[in-house]
């Protein structure tokens, strides 16, 4: 097969469609995945590009289900030049308000899940020439806010993870890019907080899913280590842990207006 072959977990919406999108432009063969079917199909429908575009259902959760996609990949495809771990859930509350269940989803979407895809579709990657793995994090892992506990734990795992396996992979083909943006405008957000004060809130920088997924592509391209937008934002993540307490105190009210 002539055509590269770039996986999206989560493509059916968002940041997810966009990434996808994208690359069908760009000429390649794109697998999105979802757990809901019909959101497959009615993108499959809507762009009508069947010869390049592929859908999957899949749970990310199910480690034996992951695999046994890697296997329809390896089958059908022969290759995946670029694995995009996307898919990820969140719910912007206090922390005692999650229940074990919404703790559990939260943690298996955003953290289990990229580990089980990265850990089903290595092996193939690692026989190949060339090959990508973009894991998309956020800006909450690097600074979280009240109510953010459980997303911006599993974000910050991801970041982590991440750095690790970049190193481990190190002298291989194989580059590893983590994209840490900041709030984007797409209907997680509304999902994450019904009330829609948070959107309100962040507002003023606000990313759309169109140039985030450009910068992550291009980010990808040059085999960055990290992607993290908005620059005001980015800057703020990194000087964060060296301002003096007080100042620190002063960040965090305004971070925490949720």
């Amino acid at each position: 097969m002539s055509k590269p072959v770039v996986i999206v977990t989560g493509g059916t919406g968002g940041l997810g469609m966009a990434l996808a999108k994208e690359y069908i432009r760009e000429g390649y063969h794109v697998i999105i995945t979802s757990r809901d079917h019909m959101k497959l199909k009615r993108v499959q429908h809507e762009w009508n590009r069947p010869p390049v575009l592929h859908i999957y259902k899949l749970d990310l959760s199910d480690n034996e289900a992951v695999r046994a996609f890697s296997a329809w990949v390896k089958i059908r495809f022969g290759r995946c030049d670029i694995l995009i771990n996307n898919a990820g859930s969140a719910l912007f509350k206090p922390f005692l308000e999650h229940s074990l269940e919404e703790i559990h989803q939260t943690i298996e979407s955003n953290l289990l899940g990229t580990l089980y895809m990265t850990c089903a579709f290595l092996p193939m990657m690692l026989a190949q020439s060339e090959a990508r793995i973009v894991n998309i994090a956020s800006l909450a892992g690097r600074v979280a806010s009240a109510k953010t506990a459980v997303y911006a734990a599993t974000k910050a795992a991801v970041i982590r993870f991440s750095e690790s396996l970049r190193h481990e992979l190190a002298s291989t083909q194989i580059s590893v890019t983590c994209a840490l943006p900041g709030p984007i405008d797409t209907p997680f957000l509304m999902y994450a907080d019904e009330t829609g004060s948070y959107k309100q809130k962040v507002s003023g920088y606000l990313l759309s899913p169109e140039a985030t997924a450009k910068a992550i592509i291009k980010a990808t391209k040059q085999k960055r280590y990290e992607v993290a937008l908005p620059k005001r934002l980015h800057l703020l993540s990194l000087i964060y842990p060296l301002l003096p307490e007080f100042i620190m105190k002063r960040v965090a009210s305004l971070l925490n207006r949720k």
